[in-house]
């Protein structure tokens, strides 16, 4: 009966201590973890209050204040101009300016087709400017407007300005645009500046485009009436005409319809011919 009492403090005694020694290796994991929290807290403060103070640092750093605004790109614009739309402060930090929004202020400018604007560390922005490339003017029913090679029309002639650009008229009726004949009129264009076989028609003033009869072209005094295309074939019919006109000794203005090639009519007689434009007007 001894010997089972002494058994059973024993197993007590062994139970305890183990749970005792539970207890204990609880305790220690629960401090390690405490420790390991308190010191991962300690060095996120660090390094934040590191971070707050180096952004304060760049942001009224010296070294980082903008002192130049380089523009390239730009013929038509002034760097003025373009570094005024940006709204830019000659003091700003480079770093928080917002590249996105000065291309944005930049492309509101109509003579800009393109623009991009990156930072040349540490003091300096850099935009570059793809300006539009007006091929011609083109007649719309309130006016004279800039029109790139694409058919894009981007921007109205202003008063008093002069261009030598030829004019593009009759595609717009009732306010309704004839897109494809503008843009084989901008075709036509094309094929003239690189036709050396007639020379008296190497400066075009005006081209005219009518829904039935095809383009009209002007050129030193010419009126010719090409139609709807084959162009060069056409053309090839000029050369001998101009070449009867001069042997003939007559001189002055001449319609000329080349339309078919097989038949040609030379008509003498005055008409409207544009010279230049200058104030939104044709003179």
């Amino acid at each position: 009966r001894s010997s089972g009492r002494s058994e059973l403090r024993r197993s007590v005694r062994s139970t305890v201590e183990t749970r005792v020694n539970r207890v204990r290796r609880r305790s220690r994991r629960i401090l390690v973890e405490i420790g390991k929290t308190v010191l991962l807290t300690a060095c996120v403060a660090v390094v934040a209050s590191m971070l707050i103070f180096a952004y304060n640092f760049v942001i009224v750093s010296p070294y980082f204040q903008m002192k130049e605004t380089l523009v390239r790109g730009t013929e038509r614009l002034q760097t003025d101009a373009v570094v005024e739309l940006t709204g830019l402060r000659p003091s700003q930090n480079i770093l928080m300016t917002n590249l996105g929004a000065v291309a944005r202020k930049v492309k509101a400018n109509p003579w800009v087709k393109d623009v991009s604007v990156r930072r040349d560390f540490p003091d300096r922005l850099v935009i570059e400017v793809t300006e539009r490339k007006p091929a011609a003017l083109v007649e719309r029913g309130d006016g004279l407007y800039f029109i790139e090679r694409d058919g894009t029309a981007f921007e109205k002639i202003t008063a008093g300005e002069k261009t030598d650009l030829p004019v593009l008229t009759g595609f717009y009726r009732k306010g309704v645009e004839n897109r494809e004949m503008i843009l084989k009129s901008l075709e036509l264009l094309d094929f003239m500046a690189s036709y050396t076989e007639v020379p008296e028609i190497r400066h075009v003033s005006e081209i005219h485009g009518d829904d039935l009869f095809g383009l009209s072209l002007f050129a030193e005094g010419l009126c010719l009436k090409l139609g709807f295309g084959d162009f060069d074939a056409k053309l090839r019919r000029l050369k001998p005409v101009l070449a009867d006109l001069a042997r003939r000794n007559l001189s002055g203005h001449f319609i000329i319809d080349l339309n078919n090639p097989g038949k040609v009519t030379v008509q003498h007689r005055e008409f409207r011919v544009p010279v230049k434009v200058t104030g939104g007007v044709r003179a």
